[in-house]
């Protein structure tokens, strides 16, 4: 993996094995491949996991998919996209309806009234 993978953080190394590798990894295998590439000796694995496993968990890159396992935040479909066009769709649809009715409202005043209301004025 050469000095390159040495410089880059323990975090940016696991967002670079699993966009490589391109689906999801279980946390235990993930972190055992970014300690693996750092290549620095370890004191204690527990406490290099917990520490590895931490960051991923607060860098929004990282999603967890289940089971402890992790993917990419970029691998899941945008939901926020697809909320903002329903939630568009309908408020033109509901304006569209009560545009529509208001002016069925207004025609209806206006036949009511009828030519009287035109030689009253």
């Amino acid at each position: 993996m050469g000095e390159f993978v040495k410089q880059l953080s323990d975090v940016d190394l696991a967002y670079q094995v699993l966009a490589e590798r391109g689906s999801p990894m279980y946390f235990r295998d993930l972190i055992g491949k970014v300690l693996e590439g750092k290549g620095r000796p370890v004191a204690s694995l527990a406490h290099a996991m917990a520490e590895v496993h931490t960051q991923i968990n607060m860098d929004s890159r990282f999603a967890h998919v289940g089971k402890g396992t992790w993917g990419l935040t970029e691998w899941l479909p945008q939901r926020g996209v697809k909320v903002a066009e329903e939630t568009a769709a309908t408020v033109s649809s509901d304006f569209s309806l009560r545009r529509e009715k208001l002016l069925a409202e207004i025609q209806q005043d206006f036949q009511a009234a009828g030519p009287e209301a035109e030689e009253s004025e």
